[in-house]
């Protein structure tokens, strides 16, 4: 009896300790699990590759797998990232970078001036063809190795040891800084780029030297990102894991959001606005970009100037924005966005000081019309209005299809596409007029007004004009900001009298956050930041 009650007791005390073993590790599960964020884009990054992007989604992605020399701060600022010291000359146009000994690759292995002297050659590399190339134009014969009439050896970087990185520019620049915190300026290894398989197309082969590190791809799913072990602030870093789920339409984003399968999100449909707006869930913060239409100038009838223009003026951006997408956006009669800082009056807003670029008219809208020979829209030829996929771009497509329809008597074909189909048919011309959308990466109108210098026009809007390239020469070469802000607003009222494109209105980045999420950003450039997010 005493042996089979001291064998109960036993297996009674062993049940307890296995039951309190399993409930802690249950526990440390639980924890382990707490510290995951999920968070959703509309669809994968078009690119992995940070030589190559041009894309904001593709940005968002990076800025949480990379860091280069600099980086913006969750205050907005540019800091040191990787780079530990920084000298500039008397010039303002000659940088020393000394690299952090103990910055790392993913990989563990260590991040040197090599790396960053590769990268930005192989972004200038006229093989390489990057559309990012006209970010490092500022860098000396940038431009000039982009067309092929330098070599590479000429370009102004260059290593002088592992941790010292020399950078010449062409003129003094500003902002050259800010330029650093953009993916068009983070470092890829060259032994890996130039390895025998596609190095962004596995985790196995995907090295960063950010916060996070690739750890799964789920094609048209997911992306599985893990907190890096070897980036250089790994111990700031409070989360384990941020999954970024592709959900395409804002209406199924929402479901996902109220049911708790993610725990941010940016996608913000109208009935999202509605329900969220006066909570604490919501939190709204300005961005330096522009939802626009690229006009394609090299088809009949938007060659001719005055078409574009009461095309441009013969619509309601206000009711598109307050009725159709039920935003807080301002809508846009210039084409540089607000928080965008005046280079003189520095403590108003570049919008603010110059005004309006124009005003909507449909009286003058169908005055020049007529002028250009379509009465009444009579005798204008097909018009194939390509637009994205997603509800909203449908949405706003159809009120402006109604609002020319109307208003000038022009009958316009909608033709939507899914977003990788749709660059390619944009950057090959097939289109009369486009969705199309840009934010900034620093603070100067440069980095907006740049888009439509005729050497960043010929996959877009084909516009050419040589007193705007000029302007923007000339603000390149000169620090006078009173010149530079007279040269700006000049340039932009001759961008909008020629109506090459069409703004509907100024970003503002609005996003919804779960209550135990804490210290999610988003910068001015409407990266969605999550080095400094917490889990409670």
């Amino acid at each position: 009896m005493r042996k089979r009650l001291w064998l109960i007791l036993m297996l009674s005390f062993s049940f307890l300790v296995v039951a309190a073993c399993s409930s802690e590790e249950s526990n440390s599960e639980n924890a382990k699990e707490e510290k995951k964020i999920i968070y959703a884009l509309p669809d994968e990054p078009e690119t992995l590759d940070p030589t190559l992007n041009t894309y904001s989604r593709s940005s968002i992605v990076m800025q949480n797998l990379f860091r280069g020399l600099y980086t913006i701060d969750a205050s907005g600022l540019p800091v040191p990232a990787l780079a530990v010291d920084t000298q500039v000359d008397e010039t303002g146009t000659k940088y020393t970078f000394k690299i952090h000994k103990d910055a790392k690759w993913s990989d563990g292995e260590p991040v040197t001036a090599h790396d960053f002297e590769f990268s930005w050659k192989r972004v200038l590399d006229p093989e390489v063809a990057s559309g990012a190339a006209f970010d490092l134009y500022y860098l000396k014969n940038g431009l000039a190795y982009n067309e092929g009439k330098a070599k590479a050896d000429e370009v102004g970087v260059k290593a002088i040891d592992d941790q010292t990185l020399e950078v010449t520019l062409e003129n003094p620049t500003t902002y050259f800084l800010n330029l650093l915190c953009t993916t068009s300026y983070y470092p890829v290894r060259k032994d890996v780029v130039e390895g025998k398989e596609v190095w962004t197309k596995s985790p196995e082969t995907y090295i960063s030297t950010g916060p996070f590190t690739l750890a799964e791809i789920k094609p048209k799913e997911k992306y599985v990102l893990k907190k890096n072990p070897n980036y250089l602030k790994a111990d700031k870093v409070q989360i384990d894991e941020l999954e970024i789920v592709f959900i395409e339409a804002p209406e199924a984003e929402l479901a996902a959001y109220m049911n708790n399968e993610i725990d941010v999100s940016d996608n913000i449909s109208p009935e999202a606005m509605a329900k969220y707006k006066e909570t604490t869930e919501y939190i709204a913060s300005p961005r330096i970009g522009t939802y626009y239409f690229d006009v394609n100038t090299t088809k009949k009838p938007f060659d001719d100037p005055r078409v574009r223009k009461a095309f441009g003026i013969a619509m309601n951006r206000e009711q598109i924005v307050k009725n159709i997408m039920q935003s807080t956006e301002k809508p846009a009669y210039g084409f540089v966005p607000y928080g965008m800082p005046h280079g003189v009056e520095t403590d108003k807003e570049y919008r603010d000081v110059t005004g309006n670029m124009f005003k909507e008219d449909i009286e003058e809208a169908k005055k020049l019309l007529a002028e250009a020979g379509y009465p009444g829209g009579n005798g204008m030829p097909e018009i194939d209005f390509l637009t994205m996929a997603s509800q909203t771009d449908k949405d706003i497509a159809q009120a402006i299809q109604s609002m020319w329809k109307e208003n000038l008597g022009v009958e316009v074909n909608i033709r939507t596409l899914e977003s990788k189909l749709y660059w390619d048919e944009l950057e090959a011309g097939n289109f009369s007029i486009a969705r199309d959308g840009w934010t900034g990466d620093y603070l100067d109108p440069m980095t907006n007004l740049t888009l439509f210098e005729s050497i960043n026009t010929a996959d877009d809007t084909r516009w050419v004009n040589k007193e705007y390239d000029a302007l923007m020469k000339e603000n390149r070469e000169i620090l006078d900001q009173k010149k530079r802000m007279e040269n700006y607003a000049r340039a932009e009222q001759i961008l909008m009298d020629e109506m090459s494109v069409i703004p509907l209105y100024f970003y503002e980045d609005s996003y919804l956050v779960k209550p135990r999420v804490k210290g999610v950003i988003k910068n001015y450039i409407g990266h969605t930041i999550f080095e400094y997010a917490s889990v409670e």
